[in-house]
């Protein structure tokens, strides 16, 4: 039977918590769907190094080449020969020689590439945090890169400006999160003062979250004009004192909610929010956040790191300013004038699922790797 491959080479998560956790999830959830409806096999190799070795012995014995349509891969967070529990790695060559062997039974291969926050000091805390580890660790993510440059076809990134650090020379293409097919009663929100706007996430960027609870003590200086619902971590929340002081102002209120408990935040909130502080990693990092809040039909309002700005204002999802409590006033309140949430909504609810789903990714996903399948054939 005709079938497509999806290559993890690691463990995947049970009840993932975190994004690196639901991506792989939700990546094979909408690999099985396109399967089902093209009549095609998954086949599924991820698991512990031994666990893979099984699967890849199983897949050669039943000689199953000549059926595989492509194979879609994922890397870890870690160089992969070091994703199981102990962190030893074993079998050296066992993923790197499988993937030769599809390439020489011309099987298209492409990979997700998530991060590549190793080349950042103020990022990668390297084992034991000892710092001459950290030179040794590079090496080696800049060999696990080598690896995969021997067999890969298609490198997807999380955005295209983060090539600048990965230095992909082959072909690269923009693969960002995905969005939840979100099944809520959807109700419209009168857009009326006080408007209300909300933030959810981590706090640990300072520099915007500052940035925009100044903003919003400039917008609501005179009367509340716009409340912000701000949800964080509890512990989180309990280190930075700063931030403590806005406790005084009516128009914000601080909450300690995820999960499900979110979803009520979201039904009675006009805009989203992502106050982002602009500095190398942010400009390609794009946050999981985004696509959660155009799940639920949120405008955004965000600052002008390269990534999601070029995602916002090219879509036309939100608004978009610098790192500037004037300028990001100006944006929130831009975004609830009426015309212009208007247009954000109906982009948002025309062409956010179609172009961001995690099926729609998956679909992306076997379109490149079926023009370079037809290449081959035609070269």
């Amino acid at each position: 039977m005709k079938h497509i491959i999806v290559y993890f080479p690691y463990e995947l998560q049970k009840n993932p918590k975190s994004g690196s956790g639901v991506r792989p999830k939700r990546i094979v959830e909408a690999f099985k769907r396109y399967c089902t409806e093209q009549e095609l096999e998954l086949v599924l190799i991820s698991g512990t190094t031994s666990e893979r070795e099984r699967l890849i012995e199983q897949y050669k014995d039943q000689n199953r080449f000549s059926d595989a349509l492509f194979c879609y891969m994922e890397n870890s967070t870690m160089p992969y020969w070091f994703t199981d529990p102990d962190r030893k790695p074993k079998k050296l060559k066992m993923d790197s020689d499988f993937w030769a062997l599809l390439k020489k039974h011309h099987i298209p291969i492409s990979l997700f590439y998530r991060d590549v926050y190793w080349k950042f000091d103020d990022m990668y805390v390297p084992p034991k945090g000892i710092k001459f580890l950290r030179y040794l660790m590079r090496k080696v993510y800049e060999r696990e890169l080598k690896t995969y440059e021997k067999s890969v076809d298609l490198l997807y990134l999380p955005s295209l400006e983060m090539n600048r650090y990965v230095g992909w020379k082959g072909t690269i293409s923009e693969l960002p999160p995905g969005m939840e097919d979100v099944q809520t009663e959807q109700r419209e929100l009168a857009l009326e003062k006080p408007f209300q706007a909300v933030f959810v996430g981590g706090i640990s960027d300072q520099i915007g979250i500052l940035m925009m609870l100044e903003s919003f003590k400039q917008i609501n200086e005179k009367e509340t004009v716009v409340k912000l619902e701000l949800v964080c971590r509890k512990e989180e929340y309990n280190k930075y004192k700063e931030m403590q002081q806005y406790e005084q102002y009516s128009w914000l209120n601080v909450r300690h909610l995820s999960g499900d408990e979110l979803i009520d935040i979201y039904k009675h909130t006009h805009i989203a929010l992502i106050p982002r502080e602009k500095n190398a990693y942010h400009d390609f990092a794009v946050p999981v956040k985004l696509f959660e809040y155009l799940s639920y039909h949120l405008p955004v309002a965000a600052t002008d790191c390269d990534a999601q700005a070029r995602i916002l204002t090219e879509q036309g999802f939100g608004t978009v300013s610098n790192v500037d409590k004037d300028n990001y006033a100006q944006a929130v309140l831009d975004l609830l004038q009426t015309d212009r949430y208007k247009e954000a909504k109906q982009q948002i609810e025309q062409n956010a699922k179609k172009n961001h789903s995690w099926y729609a990714r998956v679909c992306q996903v076997a379109k490149d790797m079926e023009n370079i399948r037809v290449g081959r054939n035609n070269d």
